[in-house]
């Protein structure tokens, strides 16, 4: 009995020492100064992992840009991507614009702002801009009732196949009507259903579509001229065919509602645009974008953003800011370090995830200088 006790201290001692030894490692990494071999290394070992057909970097350091292409297809700084989830962003800019210019405030209610128009539960009236945007409403990710409607259209073994565009805006106000399922409000839970009526909400507010919304707002400011929620022709000329991760041609997610959480597409040169505006202090819009971080410090989310976790924190990522997404045939990642100023955006034509090399090169970048 005391030779095994010795034996399993034995063992949780060295697994100790491994792993401090790791985490040592990990958090005193030199500077070789050759930041492209770095992440170059760092998408090698992906691509030979889950072989994209096509995947793009966008780098930001030190006011300078890289944006390079990998895989069997070599993508451009063009090459439009869906970027799926990350669209959430441009949703949660729209929202910070128009609190500064007093359209709306974040405190605002449903009840408050569309509540003449359209009927609304007692929960629903009292749940503010400021819950949705910081997914702190209580919405589940996605409603039962809504997914109810989906499942009844396509049935349950093709609920991956192009869900949005089954749900239309009248059964999001339908649902605004029950709200069942709802949770409390104020404890964090993702939800696509809480940024998508955000989308609506804004729509509803300002009389125009979220996309001419987002074009005269926010895209046309940042010169983001391939940004888009419909593709113009010479997006569609651009756009990459996007797989499943089984490597099977798959269709493009459409929305028939819900437009703010997922609907946009766009290029890693736009995406490097909105990066460096987030960043840097060169225009009015940018103080907007930049005051974001600061109006909600006890949520997992930021407006928008999504806060480092235990997996950013382990490798040093501990004032990064972050977003990721994945459709039929697409993913996305995008971080900013808003103190080192630095940032990074990842697109690929698979749906395969992204978020750990998303992890990785952006620790790269802050631990890495360029080769001079």
């Amino acid at each position: 009995m005391k030779v095994l006790l010795v034996v399993i201290i034995s063992v949780v001692t060295l697994l100790l020492v491994a792993f401090l030894y790791f985490k040592y490692r990990l958090d005193n990494i030199s500077d070789n100064k050759n930041l492209m071999t770095s992440v170059d290394l760092e998408m090698d070992k992906f691509i030979k992992k889950e072989e994209p057909q096509a995947i793009v970097l966008g780098v930001y350091k030190d006011s300078e840009v890289l944006i390079k292409g990998y895989g069997q297809e070599n993508p451009g700084k063009s090459t439009i991507f869906q970027i799926a989830f990350v669209s959430k962003l441009f949703t949660a800019s729209l929202l910070s614009i128009l609190c500064e210019e007093k359209v709306v405030k974040m405190e605002s209610t449903l009840g408050e702002l569309i509540g003449k128009e359209y009927p609304l539960s007692p929960e629903a009236k009292q749940v503010t801009l400021h819950q949705l945007v910081t997914h702190t409403a209580g919405f589940p990710k996605v409603p039962k009732a809504l997914m109810d409607i989906v499942t009844q259209k396509v049935g349950k073994d093709n609920l991956l196949d192009n869900p949005y565009s089954h749900i239309k805006f009248s059964d999001v106000l339908n649902y605004l009507e029950t709200t069942e399922g709802k949770q409390k409000p104020g404890k964090f839970e993702y939800s696509n259903f809480g940024m998508g009526l955000l989308g609506h909400v804004l729509e509803i507010v300002t009389g125009k579509d979220l996309e001419n919304i987002a074009k005269e707002k926010l895209l046309k400011p940042l010169s983001m001229t391939r940004t888009s929620i419909q593709l113009s022709t010479e997006m569609k000329d651009a756009l990459i065919q996007g797989y499943s991760s089984s490597v099977k041609e798959a269709k493009l997610w459409t929305f028939g509602a819900l437009f703010g959480a997922g609907a946009f597409y766009s290029n890693v040169d736009d995406m490097m645009k909105f990066i460096i505006a987030n960043i840097e202090n060169k225009a009015s819009i940018t103080e907007v974008l930049k005051s974001m971080q600061q109006l909600s410090k006890d949520s997992t989310s930021t407006i928008g953003w999504m806060q480092p976790g235990y997996i950013e924190k382990f490798f040093g990522n501990e004032t990064i800011v972050w977003h990721n997404g994945m459709v039929g045939g697409y993913a996305s990642y995008i971080a900013i370090d808003q103190q080192k100023k630095i940032g990074v955006v990842v697109l690929t034509n698979k749906a395969i995830d992204v978020t750990m090399l998303g992890i990785m090169l952006i620790r790269q970048v802050r631990t890495q200088s360029w080769h001079r």
